[in-house]
């Protein structure tokens, strides 16, 4: 019997010995095969953590560093990966303009809620048969015509009114200025428009808001997927930012119940109307298809917070800046008066009569750079970027912070100058080919043109209406947060009625 059992010891020895030499054996082959190519240099960190380690709560002024030493591409280990880190703007459209690099990381932060995003974590045959209806969705609705604008509109006159409210005082833009920013995407997606102390809207922007401060607390996530499996990051801020989610996907489900509970197919509302329409004409065709109520409602999810957060803080740093710069305040102003003067609102085709206003905002989103890192892509082949090889399922992050501040591309990147996007007679606008705020390539933000209506006529109305000032003795330091998009920190701000 001992023999026998000692025999049986022995065979499960030697089967174990096997599975070992196999697995050594197979990643001494893959390293030797990754010797025998160019991969980006890079720093390689301590064993199993990397680079990690040596990161900064702001990673695209660590990049920058990096890229000094070891080129505008590098290759950097983020804890067990291997990750490409794009610095310039030649390696950057090399890059996101080869079909090989379009799709998206089974990581990353959004993963965090289980989410099946058709744009943030879907394979790319989901978000290449979404986007295209998504894009075409806009122009049908009214994207860049009157219906969408003249909502816009009624949005921005509702906060001016909480603005005049205030008398003076300092006080917190955000607050009605969230509300009336989910307002303009809930309009275009679900038909619906709620006063700000509506349930629904008072829902939807409390769990925007904690779900954003969660992935600030933890957004090195993208970067560092293996800081999920630590224990401090799945604890009662990881469960209310589930929560959040979970409720705000919960009331889409709701709408979306609603709106087929009363779809006409001779009277489109609204984007989930379309939607509605377009999976029952598909799974007609394809019961396959991607089209289906699960990913209707994430598409919902990925719309209402791309489209709120990042125009929201892009107008929350336009009024940052106005105030900063007083006398830039006036330029502005006085275009807005020559163009509209002090009572007609603003329109979209008035932006074209404005070339320093237009410039001036589009200096915003480079000298901040509010998404400063894309989300990440990930090859799905191997590949190159000039002649570096580039394994398949490698992510691959672009740095348009470093873009936007490279004195290559910029004369005196670090200072606010709306003149360098103007022409030299200053009658029209340029848009250099180093400006990325909104990426570039097929995975740019479906959302741009919308995205520049909004900034536009919600700064335009406000420095019509008011002069705006910081409280006195408060001193503009430019700090910021980064989470879902780069966030000034919270600051107060006077609004003086100009009548």
């Amino acid at each position: 019997m001992l023999n026998q059992i000692f025999a049986g010891s022995l065979v499960k020895n030697e089967i174990l010995v096997g599975v070992i030499v196999l697995v050594v054996v197979y990643f001494i082959t893959s390293v030797i095969k990754r010797l025998g190519r160019k991969l980006p240099p890079g720093p390689y960190g301590l064993p199993i953590l990397g680079y990690a380690p040596f990161m900064t709560k702001k990673p695209y002024l660590k990049f920058i560093e990096l890229s000094k030493k070891y080129g505008d591409i590098f290759s950097i280990n983020l804890g067990y990966r291997r990750w490409i880190i794009l610095n310039s703007s030649e390696a950057i459209k090399e890059a996101l303009l080869k079909p090989e690099f379009l799709s998206r990381p089974p990581y990353g932060v959004f993963t965090l809620f289980k989410k099946e995003s058709p744009f943030f974590t879907s394979p790319v045959h989901v978000w290449q048969e979404q986007r295209k209806f998504v894009v075409q969705s806009m122009k049908d609705l009214g994207l860049g015509k009157s219906k969408i604008e003249e909502h816009v509109k009624d949005e921005i006159c509702a906060v001016i009114d909480v603005l005049k409210s205030h008398g003076g005082k300092p006080m917190d833009l955000k607050s009605p200025l969230a509300p009336s920013m989910s307002n303009n995407i809930m309009a275009l997606v679900f038909g619906v428009r709620h006063d700000f102390d509506h349930p629904d809207r008072v829902l939807l922007n409390e769990n925007a808001e904690t779900i954003n401060q969660y992935i600030g607390q933890v957004g090195l996530l993208q970067l560092f997927p293996w800081l999920r499996y630590l224990p401090f990051v799945k604890g009662p801020k990881y469960t209310a930012a589930v929560k959040a989610f979970e409720g705000s996907q919960n009331l889409f489900h709701k709408l979306i119940k609603e709106h087929k509970q009363t779809l006409e197919p001779q009277n489109i509302r609204d984007y989930v109307d379309r939607y509605l329409i377009e999976m029952e004409s598909r799974i007609q065709k394809d019961p396959k298809t991607t089209f289906n109520e699960n990913t209707l409602a994430d598409s919902a999810s990925d719309l209402f917070g791309a489209g709120s957060e990042t125009v929201f803080t892009s107008v929350l740093w336009c009024v940052y800046i106005m105030a900063a710069y007083p006398q830039l305040q006036k330029k502005v102003q006085k275009e807005i008066m020559d163009v509209i003067g002090p009572d007609r609102m603003a329109e979209l085709l008035d932006q074209k009569s404005m070339p320093f206003t237009y410039a001036t905002i589009l200096e915003v989103l480079r000298f901040v750079t509010i998404v400063p890192l894309n989300l990440l892509h990930y090859t799905t082949v191997d590949t190159k970027i000039r002649d570096f090889f580039i394994p398949r399922n490698t992510a691959v992050l672009a740095n348009f912070w470093a873009v936007h501040h490279d004195p290559k591309y910029w004369d005196d990147p670090d200072t606010f100058k709306p003149e360098r996007f103007l022409s030299k007679d200053g009658k029209s606008v340029i848009k250099p080919p180093h400006f990325m705020a909104f990426s570039l390539g097929k995975r740019v933000c479906p959302g741009e043109a919308m995205a520049y209506m909004e900034i536009f006529l919600y700064l335009v109305t406000i420095l019509q209406k008011f002069d705006i000032s910081f409280p006195d003795g408060y001193k503009p330091s430019f700090n910021s947060r980064l989470a879902i998009s780069l966030r000034p920190e919270d600051y107060k701000i006077r609004f003086l009625s100009k009548n």
